[in-house]
């Protein structure tokens, strides 16, 4: 019996518990009837009357009602409502154990802004950002009043003051003039800026890698004008080196002498070795292992150097490289690169032994453009054909841009590259070849978490003897960023026992619609179309098919099912990849 009793009082202290607080925390009901939801979402979160429970004290209920009226006359004129009629109902608790409050508003007439005057005097006068600041608010004559506007006017002046340098900067006549009884409002806004401040000294106690280098990565000079952004590129630029574990960057304002702030900047350094493994899958290549080496900073001038092994059963390859850092580091490098490369595609065997030499560097216009010198000796059969090789020296250069709104998972952005190659016979090559090559990929973002994808890939190899040409220079289609719904370089012109070969020239074009369901997974549907060719017409090769979109933490990660339109084959394809969109 004791034991019964002990369990009743148990659940009923549980239920108790749990139904008590909903009792006690329960809030009374406001109703706010006139006005629209701007309105009515800004007079709720002012009145202190919604805080209310229902059973707070009758006196605190009528602090609350008597601060009701004046409350909601604020939130009105933020929104520059000035006259409104309010009319309020209280009623007391009734059937449902709680109290009401209704308030009835006519907002009335809404003040209309009619003289702006805004003066930026000072060095900030002469400066463009301020009237573009100016020119971007919500501040017009015969606009209607809001106040939220003039205070972020006011703050974005300040903020833009901040971040150029004008620190000795101030407000010498601030006035928002309301008439609510002609309905207009006046600003008159002056902003003494003063003298902008410089860059001055760069304090960087650090014996990592040499000082000419370091301040190679300093997105400013000494004198310069002060930005705070060139601060917020030379933290970027040395974090993203490799050099450093942690990186801060600082501006010593109040030390700043003749207009001129120092810089203080604080090193760690990062491990010099760096060892990886890595495992993974993609369609074209099937499972992959990796592991790879990098010393990060082999000299205090920078260099690096770096291995890497990767296993498959369609590529597997090993590359040795030295890269050292040029006059801009963040993307101008020269690479010295070794390596061996095995392929085994459904269309060739290929083993190609390189070497190369890369100057990457970044131009104005912001194009990134790469010139290489590579020497391979490649061992190749193609389908049926007996074993060959062939030997090339081929100078090469290289474009390449890509813009983004995100990197990772973009709404809106574009990516470009063009690239030509060649070799010249008896110049340590055993054929001459001119190959050029371009591609283009497209990001629209489309109302209701939609976007419009579109790719395009195609090349073109002008050259005597096709035969002694090597499959790395060879033009084939099919696969994960190819033409889905066929296997990887399936695709290419036949030789005369029906085998695909590879091609001159390439022809690939996709577009796909992505649909975002959630935060994480979204659908997609697409259709790729193209092929590689010797002579016109085209004979076209189209996949079409479904695929899921993963958000993953490590980046996107896409799921294709596709089955191409072809009646030779009715197979589905599934096609899996990870990697950014662009």
């Amino acid at each position: 019996m004791k034991t019964i009793n002990t369990l009743l009082l148990n659940h009923f202290v549980l239920v108790t518990l749990l139904v008590l607080p909903c009792v006690v925390f329960a809030n009374g009901t406001v109703i706010v009837k006139g006005v629209d939801k701007a309105l009515e979402a800004n007079i709720r979160a002012m009145l202190s009357l919604e805080q209310e429970a229902c059973d707070a004290p009758q006196w605190r209920m009528q602090v609350s009602l008597i601060k009701a009226e004046s409350e909601i006359r604020e939130a009105l004129q933020a929104f520059g409502y000035y006259q409104p009629v309010i009319n309020q109902t209280y009623r007391k608790k009734g059937k449902s154990n709680c109290w009401t409050a209704r308030f009835d508003i006519q907002p009335g007439k809404r003040v209309i802004l009619r003289d702006i005057n805004i003066a930026i005097t000072g060095e900030a006068g002469r400066d463009e950002n301020f009237q573009k600041l100016i020119d971007k608010t919500g501040l017009r004559p015969g606009l209607p009043l809001r106040h939220d506007d003039y205070e972020s006017l006011k703050s974005g002046i300040t903020n833009l003051a901040a971040e150029r340098g004008y620190f000795d900067s101030r407000f010498t006549v601030h006035e928002l003039r309301v008439d609510p009884v002609s309905g207009y409002a006046d600003i008159n806004l002056r902003f003494e800026s003063g003298v902008r401040f410089r860059f001055g000294e760069t304090r960087a106690a650090q014996d990592i890698i040499d000082d000419k280098l370091l301040r190679r990565y300093l997105g400013y000079r000494k004198g310069e004008p002060y930005v705070r952004t060139a601060l917020t590129e030379t933290s970027l630029a040395l974090s993203g080196s490799g050099y450093f574990a942690q990186v801060l960057v600082q501006p010593l304002i109040d030390e700043a002498e003749g207009h001129e702030v120092p810089v203080r900047i604080t090193l760690t350094p990062a491990n010099r070795h760096r060892y990886t493994l890595s495992t993974g899958f993609a369609t074209d290549t099937g499972p992959r292992l990796g592991a790879g080496y990098k010393n990060l900073r082999l000299n205090r001038k920078g260099h690096q150097l770096s291995s890497d092994l990767s296993l498959s059963t369609v590529i597997s390859r090993v590359t040795f490289a030295y890269t050292l850092p040029l006059e801009h580091p963040v993307t101008d490098k020269m690479r010295f690169e070794a390596g061996y490369k095995q392929e085994n595609t459904d269309s060739y065997r290929a083993d190609t032994t390189a070497v190369s030499v890369t100057r990457t560097r970044q131009l104005k216009n912001r194009w990134l453009e790469e010139q290489v010198l590579e020497y391979s000796r490649e061992s190749f059969k193609i389908s049926g054909d007996l074993n060959d090789s062939s030997s090339l020296l081929m100078p090469g250069i290289g474009w390449s841009k890509s813009v983004a709104d995100n990197p990772l998972y973009p709404r809106r952005g574009f990516r470009l590259n063009f690239t030509t190659r060649g070799s010249l016979q008896g110049v340590a090559s055993d054929i001459s070849f001119l190959q050029l090559i371009g591609g283009a990929k497209g990001i629209l973002g489309l109302p209701w978490q939609t976007r419009l994808i579109g790719r395009f890939d195609g090349g073109s190899t002008f050259m005597n003897k096709f035969d002694a040409l090597p499959p790395s220079v060879r033009f084939f289609a099919g696969g994960d960023s190819s033409v889905r719904g066929y296997g990887y370089k399936s695709l290419g012109p036949d030789n005369a026992s029906g085998e695909v070969e590879g091609g001159k020239h390439l022809l690939v074009g996709s577009l796909e619609l992505d649909h975002r369901i959630t935060e994480k997974w979204g659908l997609a549907a697409f259709v790729d179309t193209g092929n590689a060719f010797n002579d016109l017409p085209v004979d076209l090769k189209t996949g079409v098919g479904l695929g899921i979109r993963w958000r993953s933490p490590v980046g996107p990660v896409r799921l294709d099912f596709a089955r191409p339109l072809d009646r030779k084959s009715n197979q589905l394809w599934v096609h899996f990849v990870m990697g950014p969109d662009l």
